[in-house]
């Protein structure tokens, strides 16, 4: 008979440790609040992403091969290959590799073309953005993450 007490006391206690106390509710509600907050701002960043994804669409593409541009340190150049966004160079005694569009919009190379430049420059805006909003993106997926592993945690202690 006192083995069968202490066995229930046993049982007792651990039913005990098992519930969740009100701080530990607290966390876990937080938690989740945190992700369905990062998930909605997630879709809005996605929406953000796909129509600046159909802006840099709309620009289109614009072949930098052959075109004339000034260089402050190197003077007048050509453009003489262009793969993807890196172009070279070709000036008077050197060439030199660039990336499209900044060179271009921050005026390392410099064109006479205002239409040309204006161009490059929306581009360079709208790269921009696109990085920013992927830069967030993987931040809040790395939040969430970072939410659910707490919830696991605090969920694993009342296994």
């Amino acid at each position: 008979m006192g083995l069968e007490l202490e066995n229930n006391e046993v049982e007792t206690k651990n039913e005990l440790k098992k519930k969740p106390t009100k701080k530990t509710k607290e966390m876990l509600e937080e938690n989740a609040r945190q992700i369905e907050e990062l998930e909605s701002e997630k879709v809005e960043l996605n929406s953000m992403l796909s129509d600046l994804e159909k802006e840099a669409a709309d620009l289109g593409e614009k072949s930098a091969l052959k075109m004339k541009v000034t260089h402050r340190k190197f003077g007048e150049g050509k453009v003489i290959s262009q793969d993807g966004k890196y172009i070279e160079v070709k000036f008077k005694d050197v060439v030199k590799k660039f990336v499209l569009p900044g060179c271009i919009a921050d005026k390392y190379l410099e064109v006479d073309d205002e239409e040309v430049y204006e161009y490059y420059v929306k581009c360079n805006e709208t790269h921009k953005k696109r990085m920013d909003t992927e830069l967030k993106i993987k931040s809040a997926t790395y939040a969430i993450q970072r939410h659910e592993d707490a919830i696991e945690k605090l969920n694993a202690k009342y296994k």
